[in-house]
C-alpha cells in the first residue's frame, strides 16, 4: 500500500547564507556571522527567567572575554527521592507568611497531595501534606508546581478544609525562575519572576500548630514520611512571618540579603555551607540525596537586561530576499551585552499525525471480524515513521457489551499492539481511551465501568510517562500527554455521561489550566451529533473550556455518522469532530481517522482510511482541512547570527530567503551573568 504521506514531497531545510549586520547607529554593534551550531531546543520561557551562561553559542565573546561571571551554587534534586528535611520546625508554623525561592525545573517530578479538596503538587517548600482533617496533622502550607503552573494550599485550623490557589503562567524546564507565595490572613498571592501571577481569597487561618514536618523538594507528614519529589534545583529559599508586598518581592529577588524584618528561614543552599543551615534561625536542614551543583541562580549581580523585539512583527509576511531581525536592549547597570539570534525554518518535515479510533465495538463480538481492530493498531505502529504518528485517541465504545469478558480480551489484544516498544518509542505509542456507553454495564450506566477499569484502568497506564492521571479513584476520566515538535499536547478523556457532574467538568478544566502552554484536546464519546449539534454532554464540556485559550479540538464517536462544527468564544476557536462508522458494512470496515498537522500552514487535514481494506474515503465529510494555530512546533533552532558586543539595538540580516517559506526565531541576551530569552516569534516570506 502506498501511504498518503508518501505521495507528498518533503522539503529539506536549505542551507542559507546568514549574515549579521550592524543595525544600531552606535559603535560596536557590528555582529559577526555565526555558523549553525548543533541546535538548541527553543526559546524557553521568554520574559526574565534567567540562565547562568547557558543558551549562548560557543566561541570567544568580546562582551564577555572572561566568560560568565556566576559564583553561586545550588542544590539539585533528582525527581525521585531527594529532599531536605527540617523536622517539625515549630518556629516555621505560621498563620501568615511569604515563601520564596529560586527554582529550576528539569523534569516533571512527582506529586504529593495536600488533602481532599486540595492540590497535587510537585513540592518546592512545604510544611505538611494531606494526612488528616481537623487536627494538628493538617497541612500548614504547601507551595510547588501544579502541572506546569505554580500552586499553593493550606488546611485551616477551624475545619481542616483546604484553600488552594493556582497560577496562570507556565513554567518551563531548564531555566531559573524566582517564585513566591504569600498569605496575609485572608488572601493568597502567587508571584513568578517578581510579577503577580494569581490571587485568591481564602478568608481562613492556616494550621500554624501543625506538627507535620517542614521540607524542601518534598512534602512530609507528621511522621516525617516524604511524598512528592522536585526534579530540578533550588537556590536561596526563604520564609517570612508575614506577607511581603509586591514591591518587596520584586526588589529583593536578586539579592541574598534582602532588607526587612520577619525573616524566619533562609537556606542559601551554597556548597560552601557543607549542608543546609538556616542563617535566619534554627531548623537547619538535613540533605537526603540531593547534591550541590554550580552555578546556581544569578544573585547579587544586579538585574538582568531587558529586550523587546522590534522587527519583524509577530506573524508578519515579509518580502523574500533579505530579512532583518531586530531587538532593542536595556541594562540598568550598563553591562556589556551579547546577543545571539536563533532561527529555524518550518517545513513539511515538521508535520506530524494523531490517529483517532472511532467506535470499535463491532470488531470485538463473537462472529465479528476481529482483524479490523487488530489491523488498525498494527497499521499505526507499522506506519509510525512514515506518518510521524505521535499519539492515538480512542473515542470509546471499545467493546459492544461492557459485561462480556471475551470482547474485552479482543480489545486488550488490539490495544496492546500500541504498547510494544519500537525505535523512538520506548514505551510504545502514547494513547488514551474514554468510556463509551457500550463500555458501561449496564449500557449507559454512568460509572458502570468495572470491566473497563480491569482492562483499561489506572494500573495499565501507571508508570507510563505519557499518562497524566485520573479523576477520583478510577480511570473513568483520565488524561494523557505527549510532545510534537517541542510542544506538549494534553488530551482529557471524559466518560459517557448525559448529565455530567460539575465536579468532573471542573477537574477537566483544571488539567488544561495546569498546562497553559500545551495544545489541548477534549475526547469524549458523545459531543457532537449527526447534525453537527452539541449533545447535552458536549455542550456542557464546551461551556466549561470555551474560554481556555489552549483548548483547540474536541473529538467523539457514538453517533453513526460524520459531522463537525466550529465555535468561537471571544475570538478563540474550537473545532469539534464526530466520526463513527459502526453503521457501515462490517461494523465500519476498520475505518479510522488520520489527523495530519502542518505547522508550516497552521492546518489540520483530516483523512479517513481502512487499513484492512486499504480504502481511503475522500468525500468532503471524510477528508477536509481546518485552520489550527500550531505556533512553536518545529525542529531544533540553529544559531543564525551573533551581535557581540551589542548596544541599544541589535540586528541581524538573514540573506537570500526564498519566497513562500515560514520561519520562527528568538534571541538570547547575556550581560556576562544573566541570560534572558525573547519569546519565539514567527514570520513568513511572501509567495
Amino acid at each position: 500500500m502506498q501511504t498518503r504521506r508518501s505521495l507528498r514531497s518533503f522539503v529539506v531545510l536549505a542551507t542559507l547564507l546568514w549574515a549579521a549586520v550592524a543595525c544600531s547607529d552606535e559603535a560596536g554593534s557590528d555582529g559577526s556571522g555565526g555558523g549553525a551550531d548543533d541546535g538548541d531546543g527553543g526559546g524557553g520561557d521568554g520574559g526574565d527567567g534567567q540562565g547562568a551562561g547557558s543558551g549562548q553559542g560557543g566561541g570567544a565573546s568580546q562582551a564577555c572575554p572572561q566568560g560568565t561571571n556566576v559564583g553561586t551554587s545550588a542544590l539539585a534534586f533528582d525527581g525521585d527521592d531527594d529532599a531536605v528535611t527540617m523536622g517539625v520546625a515549630s518556629e516555621l508554623g505560621l498563620a501568615s507568611f511569604t515563601l520564596e525561592a529560586w527554582v529550576r525545573r528539569d523534569g516533571p517530578g512527582k506529586t504529593a497531595g495536600t488533602g481532599v479538596g486540595g492540590l497535587t503538587l510537585v513540592p518546592i517548600v512545604s510544611k505538611g501534606r494531606g494526612e488528616d482533617d481537623g487536627s494538628n496533622v493538617d497541612c500548614n502550607y504547601a507551595f510547588g508546581f501544579y502541572g506546569d503552573v505554580l500552586g499553593a494550599d493550606f488546611e485551616d485550623s477551624e475545619t481542616g478544609l483546604n484553600h488552594p490557589v493556582v497560577g496562570t503562567t507556565g513554567v518551563g524546564w531548564g531555566t531559573w525562575h524566582h517564585v513566591a507565595a504569600t498569605y496575609d490572613g485572608t488572601t493568597w498571592r502567587l508571584y513568578l519572576d517578581g510579577v503577580l501571577d494569581a490571587e485568591s481569597a481564602a478568608g481562613a487561618t492556616p494550621r500554624a500548630d501543625s506538627i507535620q514536618h517542614f521540607g524542601l523538594g518534598a512534602a512530609f507528614n507528621s511522621m516525617g514520611a516524604a511524598a512528592g519529589a522536585l526534579d530540578g534545583a533550588l537556590d536561596e529559599v526563604r520564609v517570612w512571618d508575614h506577607a511581603r508586598t509586591d514591591a518587596e518581592i520584586e526588589s529583593g529577588r536578586f539579592s541574598t540579603a534582602p532588607g526587612g524584618a520577619g525573616l524566619v528561614g533562609r537556606w542559601a543552599l551554597d556548597q560552601g555551607d557543607s549542608g543546609a543551615p538556616n542563617s535566619a534561625g534554627g531548623s537547619a536542614g538535613t540533605i537526603e540525596g540531593a547534591t550541590f551543583e554550580a552555578p546556581g541562580a544569578v544573585l547579587d549581580l544586579g538585574e538582568p537586561p531587558t529586550a523587546a523585539v522590534t522587527t519583524p512583527e509577530d506573524a508578519a509576511v515579509v518580502p523574500a530576499g533579505d530579512v532583518e531581525l531586530s531587538v532593542s536592549l536595556e541594562d540598568a547597570e550598563a553591562h556589556p551585552l551579547s546577543v545571539v539570534f536563533h532561527v529555524r525554518e518550518i517545513t513539511e518535515s515538521d508535520d506530524f499525525t494523531i490517529v483517532v479510533l472511532p467506535d470499535t465495538q463491532y470488531y470485538t463480538r463473537a462472529g465479528d471480524n476481529h482483524d479490523y481492530f487488530y489491523d488498525q493498531t498494527a497499521w499505526i505502529m507499522q506506519n509510525q515513521a512514515a506518518y510521524n504518528i505521535v499519539a492515538v485517541i480512542h473515542n470509546g465504545d471499545i467493546v459492544d457489551n461492557g459485561g462480556i469478558i471475551s470482547q474485552w480480551n479482543v480489545a486488550d489484544e488490539a490495544m496492546s499492539t500500541l504498547e510494544v516498544p519500537q525505535a523512538g518509542l520506548p514505551e510504545g505509542m502514547p494513547y488514551g481511551v474514554c468510556v463509551g456507553n457500550h463500555d458501561q454495564s449496564p449500557n449507559s450506566a454512568t460509572n458502570g465501568t468495572t470491566n473497563f477499569n480491569v482492562y483499561f484502568g489506572v494500573e495499565r497506564f501507571a508508570g507510563r510517562s505519557y499518562y497524566g492521571g485520573h479523576y477520583a479513584d478510577d480511570n473513568d476520566e483520565n488524561w494523557f500527554t505527549f510532545n510534537a515538535g517541542g510542544v506538549d499536547f494534553v488530551v482529557v478523556n471524559y466518560q459517557y455521561d448525559t448529565a455530567p457532574d460539575a465536579a468532573v467538568l471542573a477537574w477537566g478544566r483544571t488539567i488544561f489550566q495546569a498546562h497553559p502552554d500545551a495544545f489541548g484536546i477534549v475526547n469524549s464519546h458523545y459531543i457532537v451529533g449527526g447534525s453537527g449539534a452539541f449533545g447535552a454532554q458536549g455542550q456542557a464540556i464546551y461551556d466549561s473550556v470555551k474560554d481556555l485559550p489552549n483548548v483547540h479540538l474536541m473529538t467523539n464517536g457514538h453517533v453513526a455518522n460524520e459531522a463537525r462544527r466550529t465555535d468561537a468564544f471571544e475570538g478563540h476557536v474550537i473545532h469539534s469532530m464526530l466520526a463513527d462508522y459502526q453503521g457501515r458494512p462490517n461494523g465500519g470496515g476498520g475505518l479510522l481517522r488520520i489527523w495530519e498537522f502542518s505547522p508550516r500552514n497552521d492546518e489540520l487535514t483530516v483523512r479517513t482510511y481502512s487499513p484492512t481494506d486499504d480504502l481511503w474515503e475522500t468525500d468532503e465529510d471524510s477528508e477536509f482541512t481546518l485552520d489550527v494555530k500550531l505556533d512553536g512546533i518545529g525542529s531544533a533552532f540553529a544559531e543564525a547570527a551573533r551581535v557581540d558586543p551589542a548596544q541599544a539595538v541589535a540586528s541581524a540580516k538573514l540573506a537570500g530567503l526564498e519566497p513562500g517559506k515560514s520561519y520562527e526565531w528568538y534571541a538570547t541576551i547575556t550581560d556576562c551573568a544573566h541570560v534572558v530569552t525573547t519569546p519565539v516569534r514567527s514570520f513568513s516570506t511572501s509567495p
